[in-house]
């Protein structure tokens, strides 16, 4: 029997890394391809400790139906948090949406600001699930190139200047998906400028910020102007499961958001919400939480950067990140990491092509390696398996 499905599904992608899972989950597979939290990061104590309290003393309210843009408390804590970030007061009514991750808040964006054939900037390489979730309304995606300092704002801006007029502009610019570059300070200070003289509105993800473990942190876009929407979200410091992100933006914008989330799903879980918030907003603990987590990662990172170095050599290059959980890596000689990803994984490793993260999807030299799920040891052997695939390949 044939549907008869909406024009706007016309070329809707399925996740390159969702499509992995299952090669992923056989035996003896090391997995480079999901870019998931680390089990060894989730506050499982503090989370069994704070369900058990809220059910004993909120009682009812913890499972029933909350306000669409969040329960207060958690909404009052992240006006605190944004407030001091970036120096200026963050209404607790009308500037926040709390979503069911940030992966959400970019869909409830392209639902209130996306018509077909509306311009979208992206970066490129580009995180998928904001291409996934933009792509189903139907926009003209623009290209603009990133290098290790993110996106190359001064080329945005040769464009805009010659009469480019996007609906927004998407960026990632703390330790991106995939590429873990971060966005230089000069180029967050360029891209708010020519948010304000252009009118452009800017949506900034900063959904790893937290997981630095080398440098300065730097101010978000979001702090030079109020042209923006900013999205963060608990998955990467606390846990995934929870699904509750949030989004900040101006009013008028957050007001269409609302309406949209609540034709939707009514709410995030109010049960969801309220344990995370009496959690985090317990004095130290999340200083205390990444203290304990980002050495984790460091740790990883430095094991696989270390390995690919003594292993693979100039077969491959890549630059260390500061922060969050990918090495973005192109290897020599090599046309299409999708035949080499078919012999890595006969060797028991994955990985995610790098032509996933593009628009057009053309085969390249390129993919992402995540180190977070893995021991250092086992990111060593993984490499070893990846050297082993490399010269099935040809290439010794």
């Amino acid at each position: 029997m044939s549907y008869q499905f909406a024009s706007r599904t016309n070329g809707l992608r399925s996740s390159a890394i969702r499509d992995l899972l299952k090669v992923t989950e056989m035996e003896d597979m090391l997995s480079l391809a999901g870019g998931l939290p680390t089990p060894d990061s989730f506050p499982l104590p503090d989370l069994r400790r704070e369900a058990d309290r809220l059910l004993s003393e909120y009682g009812p309210r913890v499972v029933q139906y909350s306000a669409t843009d969040g329960v207060v408390e958690l909404r009052t804590w992240i006006a605190e948090q944004y407030a001091a970030q970036l120096g200026r007061p963050i209404a607790v009514e009308g500037q926040i949406v709390v979503t069911h991750g940030s992966q959400q808040a970019l869909d409830l964006l392209a639902k209130v600001l996306i018509d077909p054939g509306d311009v979208v900037v992206s970066e490129s390489p580009a995180y998928l699930g904001a291409v996934q979730s933009m792509e189903l309304f139907q926009p003209r995606f623009e290209v603009i190139p990133g290098d290790q300092d993110g996106m190359q704002v001064e080329l945005l801006a040769e464009r805009l200047a010659a009469g480019l007029r996007p609906k927004l502009v998407y960026v990632v610019p703390n330790f991106h998906n995939p590429s873990g570059a971060t966005m230089s300070l000069p180029r967050r200070q360029q891209l708010a400028a020519l948010a304000d003289q252009y009118e452009l509105l800017v949506v900034e993800d900063d959904p790893y910020g937290a997981i630095r473990f080398s440098g300065e942190p730097l101010p978000a876009v979001a702090s030079f102007t109020d042209r923006v929407v900013h999205l963060s979200t608990f998955s990467k410091i606390v846990a995934p499961g929870f699904r509750v992100g949030w989004m900040i933006g101006p009013a008028e914008v957050m007001s269409w958001v609302a309406r949209a989330k609540q034709a939707a799903d009514l709410h995030t879980s109010t049960f969801a919400q309220l344990l995370l918030v009496n959690v985090v907003r317990q004095p130290g603990w999340l200083d205390a939480q990444k203290a304990r987590i980002v050495p984790m990662y460091r740790e990883r990172c430095t094991a696989l950067a270390d390995a690919l170095d003594a292993t693979l050599d100039e077969r491959i290059t890549f630059h260390r990140p500061d922060g969050g959980m990918f090495l973005w890596t192109e290897f020599a000689d090599i046309t299409d990491t999708k035949v080499l990803l078919q012999r890595a994984v006969e060797q028991g490793v994955a990985f995610v092509p790098g032509s996933a993260f593009t628009i057009d999807q053309r085969p390249d030299a390129k993919a992402r390696l995540s180190y977070s799920t893995l021991a250092p040891a086992q990111l060593e052997e993984a490499v070893a398996r990846l050297g082993r695939a490399l010269a099935l390949t040809g290439h010794r």
